[in-house]
């Protein structure tokens, strides 16, 4: 198949998660044998089109430059759907995207919408009061977008509205299992954080927004204190020595970097904290990015006790849990892992070969390819 690939406000390469997701399915996809152009948003310095990691990739400006005006994008990516001759459409949804969407419709194209964010308003939703007392332009705009859509693919169906769950497929996301491995460990790197030899090295990489859980981490790493044998390292957020307890903010680092950083850890933490954001009261719906990077680099996870993060690195078989934002229990279980380096090497085994067997990106892009291929043959039924 021909696939135009809608991602407008995400940049490729890039540090977040969205922009690895849009990496990897363009990747993944075109490694099975499809033509795929991903349109992303333009960047300074980077080609406005180039073939990149097996796909085409076509940078899109639109003004004014904020992601709020994706929706303007939508003359481009007409005309890239028309020049490319796309048998279809895979369009990440954004509230204000839908310009893949639109365009599908007015070309006959099928279009599956790829739904990473709740496309329904949560309980208490400020933003869904403010739209009801004008009518509730917001909700008929995105509702419309999954009735146009042929197909959906989602990692939870709660955030997807009632009417569309029928043509909704449930999918995992994943890692790249073969950049991530657990031989990318690099000693010197250990020696360069600082971590003393011998110590079993806590990782958390990720965004440092209130609800990713850092400030449990740091909680517990401070009841550890005592502890030399632990050392917790960060990625992302702010650079320098770590306060209260041993350890190291890395700050950012490269993402074609990252397989070495989490590889030379010995334990991976995701301690998110689902109390402060509202949107998460419709279910965990994130993907669960590091948590598949730790698997795949054989460490072993402590998260914390929620679906389906319980599903993925099983207790006692992958990983560790604890309550939501408790740093007492994330101690504990951290302290049990640094007392029993047999217990980290088994769970850490286990983790690699079910991410490799369940969560990586060629499982992902199978399932969407699935998807698409099905969306396109009904369409040539009806046509």
């Amino acid at each position: 198949m021909r696939i135009l690939y809608v991602a407008s406000d995400q940049v490729v390469p890039g540090h977040t998660g969205g922009s690895v997701h849009v990496l990897e399915v363009a990747r993944g996809l075109a490694s099975r044998g499809h033509e795929v152009h991903a349109v992303v948003h333009a960047q300074p310095k980077a080609p406005a089109e180039e073939p990149y990691a097996g796909a085409f990739f076509h940078r899109v400006r639109w003004t004014p430059d904020h992601r709020f005006f994706r929706f303007r994008a939508a003359g481009v990516v007409e005309s890239l759907l028309e020049r490319t001759r796309a048998d279809a459409v895979l369009e990440r949804y954004y509230n204000f995207g839908g310009e893949g969407v639109r365009a599908a419709s007015r070309r006959n194209r099928p279009v599956v919408l790829e739904v990473n964010s709740p496309v329904v308003d949560h309980p208490g939703s400020t933003k869904a009061a403010l739209d009801a007392l004008v009518g509730r332009p917001l909700r008929r705009y995105r509702e419309d977008m999954c009735r146009r859509a042929a197909a959906l693919i989602s990692p939870l169906a709660e955030i997807v509205p009632a009417f569309a769950r029928d043509k909704t497929t449930l999918v995992t996301w994943g890692a790249n299992v073969l950049a991530f491995a657990p031989e990318r460990r690099v000693p010197a790197l250990r020696a360069e954080w600082g971590a003393p030899p011998q110590s079993t090295v806590v990782i958390f990489s990720g965004s440092h927004r209130p609800w990713h859980g850092v400030h449990v981490l740091e909680a517990a790493a401070r009841r550890l204190v005592a502890r030399d044998d632990l050392y917790f390292v960060f990625v992302g957020g702010e650079r320098g020595p770590a306060r209260g307890f041993r350890g190291r903010h890395l700050g950012r680092v490269p993402y074609e970097s990252m397989p070495e950083v989490v590889a030379s850890a010995d334990v991976g933490v995701a301690p998110y904290d689902p109390s402060r954001l509202g949107q998460l009261r419709l279910g965990f719906y994130w993907s669960p990015l590091k948590i598949f990077e730790y698997m795949a680099c054989g460490l072993p996870t402590v998260t914390i006790r929620l679906a389906p993060l319980t599903e993925i690195a099983r207790d006692e078989q992958e990983g560790l849990f604890f309550t939501p934002g408790s740093d007492e229990e994330l101690a504990s279980a951290l302290a049990r892992l640094a007392d029993d380096a047999a217990l980290r090497t088994r769970l850490g085994q286990s983790a690699r070969e079910r991410v490799v067997a369940r969560y990586s990106w060629a499982v992902h892009c199978a399932q969407v390819e699935a998807v698409l291929e099905r969306a396109v043959r009904e369409g040539a039924t009806r046509a």
